[in-house]
């Protein structure tokens, strides 16, 4: 594939009017509790179908443009997709240092939440300069294993990176979380085994992350939120196919389901079974430390995996997710910043016949999913602190768009 090619001219000027939808939260509250939960979407979820017709290349060309909010996991799950259903072989190495870009986006993903949003939930205005310096360093990995956006070539294209620059620098990415996020090396923080350890830890505040897991503790909401939802397992790509491809498919795009249930797939869920997650979960359930903390579990388990080694990240490595689908037919599954991530693609005579997406959102979104279960009997004593606790619920589960919170005291009724 050329990577200069020019990006057909009506896909951008659809991707240019930068639509992306809304999520609409209502809290029913009454008495000082959540009584109902209503979520409904404004998701262009059809938005896949500009890319029917078109060539491989030109697919590949245009996505960046229309998904650019993880566009590193978008342009992986499109590649193994397409190279799949085309039958285009790609080497061990191409799909694996794709997958470590994946990686590398996922803790630029984390780090922007924390230096943002968990800035704003301690009343401080945010200092993003951590995030600048991330994203001069992504780049800089990123030409480092595929210069010239080899990334997004079909089939991949053999590079000989030099072992020293990467390592370098993944040193200053430690050094970088070092500062901003965990105030040790990610890899001595990961020996955190409990939550008399975190809170100790936590009680240091130097970084924003500290403040926040401390500030948790202290307004006494390390439980709200929890759930017992179903993580989303291994996925049958016979079954994905038959999803994707009935009648029903588009409701299942918009309302997944897995065996007749919603399920969950956040960095909770990849990351629940190491040491401090089992231990905090078996004390305060899946509730808002957990999850808070299991973003930084992921953050420090990903620097593991960038340098090679073994942390909790498997579903992360390199499955091409080729078995059992007829010629022409491809499906990915990448685990992006905020969940699996799957594409699925039918090539006839070199073209795209039909392209679906399904997003993390719509499974941890769901009208009956996590979120709407964590928020459903939520208590506070204001609706200030209901808006404050219910904004960090949602933050935790982080949606990849935009959302409208509004709280419906017993006696009004919707607008």
């Amino acid at each position: 594939m050329d990577s200069s090619r020019t990006v057909p001219t009506d896909n951008l000027k659809l991707a240019a009017t930068g639509i992306e939808g809304t999520l609409l939260i209502d809290l029913r509250w009454q008495r000082g509790c959540v009584t109902e939960v209503s979520l409904s979407s404004t998701r262009p979820l059809q938005m896949p179908r500009i890319f029917h017709g078109r060539s491989a290349d030109e697919v590949m060309a245009t996505l960046p443009v229309v998904y650019s909010l993880c566009g590193m996991a978008q342009a992986c799950a499109a590649a193994e997709a397409l190279e799949q259903a085309a039958g285009i072989e790609v080497s061990a190495q191409t799909r694996h240092s794709r997958r470590l870009l994946v990686a590398f986006e996922t803790i630029k993903e984390h780090l922007w939440r924390i230096e943002r949003d968990w800035a704003g939930f301690l009343g401080q205005r945010p200092d993003l300069s951590g995030i600048s310096d991330l994203l001069a360093l992504m780049r800089t990995f990123r030409a480092t294993l595929f210069p010239a956006g080899g990334e997004s070539i079909l089939g991949g294209r053999p590079v000989e990176f030099d072992p020293v620059q990467l390592g370098t620098q993944l040193d200053q990415l430690e050094s970088l979380l070092r500062r901003r996020v965990f105030a040790q090396s990610p890899q001595s923080w990961l020996e955190l085994s409990d939550r008399d350890g975190l809170s100790c830890w936590s009680r240091g505040s130097a970084t924003l992350a500290q403040a926040m897991l401390a500030q948790i503790d202290l307004l006494g909401e390390a439980e709200i939120g929890r759930t017992t939802m179903a993580a989303l397992g291994q996925l049958d790509n016979d079954a994905l196919n038959r999803l994707l491809s009935g009648a029903d498919a588009d409701q299942f795009v918009a309302q997944p389901d897995w065996q007749q249930k919603p399920r969950e797939t956040t960095p909770y869920t990849r990351q629940r079974y190491h040491p401090l997650l089992i231990s905090l979960e078996e004390e305060l359930g899946n509730g808002l430390l957990t999850r808070m903390t299991a973003r930084l579990v992921e953050v420090a388990a990903l620097v593991i995996f960038l340098r090679g080694g073994t942390g909790n990240t498997e579903e992360l490595k390199t499955d091409v997710n080729s078995r059992g689908l007829a010629a022409g037919i491809g499906i990915s599954q990448v685990e992006a910043a905020r969940g699996r991530l799957v594409h699925r693609v039918v090539l006839e005579r070199a073209l795209v016949r039909s392209y679906r997406i399904l997003a993390p959102t719509e499974w941890n979104f769901h009208p009956r999913g996590v979120l709407v279960q964590g928020l459903t009997g939520l208590q506070a004593r204001t609706q200030a602190e209901l808006n404050r606790r219910a904004a960090s619920l949602i933050n935790a589960i982080d949606p990849c768009v935009g959302y409208q919170l509004r709280i419906i005291p017993a006696e009004e009724e919707p607008q």
